[in-house]
């Protein structure tokens, strides 16, 4: 929850990415100022729909699986995201990680070796050199538009 990946695309073109990075301690306050990078990136680029990451359970490279505490923060950030969506009246969609991995590609039995899998994707496919973090999300944004994943909700 200190780094965050995004992407955006018109249809299948990617138009722009980056991260947005906080260093704010306290994770009530954290997620709060994700949410409202949220808004304003909505506000100015007005999407037809956001995607959002799946949460699970990561294991690493040494084996260790990800704290229970972890996995906690990254569920009420997802619910905090989805719930400003729904307010705003934005279609969004959850992307698992495994489905959206799967799509794009992507190789490894470890959390690193499946974020460096996707950044030689990123690579391949739109010939830039990318974070970790930035590859993750151009891969969710891919998955999306490739699959026209939107689930239309009819807010009337």
């Amino acid at each position: 929850t200190h780094t965050t990946g995004w992407s955006i695309f018109d249809g299948p073109r990617l138009v722009r990415y980056g991260t947005f990075n906080t260093e704010i301690k306290d994770e009530t306050a954290r997620i709060n100022a994700i949410k409202n990078w949220m808004l304003s990136m909505i506000s100015n680029w007005d999407p037809d729909c956001v995607a959002i990451e799946g949460i699970q359970f990561q294991e690493e490279s040494s084996g260790q699986k990800m704290s229970v505490t972890v996995f906690q923060g990254l569920a009420r950030l997802q619910g905090v995201l989805m719930e400003a969506c729904y307010a705003l009246k934005v279609d969004f969609v959850v992307c698992p990680t495994n489905t959206w991995r799967n799509h794009c590609g992507v190789k490894g039995r470890y959390r690193a070796d499946k974020k460096r899998s996707m950044q030689l994707i990123a690579k391949k496919e739109y010939d830039i050199t990318v974070t970790d973090d930035e590859a993750d999300a151009i891969g969710i944004g891919k998955y999306a538009a490739d699959l026209n994943k939107i689930e239309v909700t009819n807010w009337e």
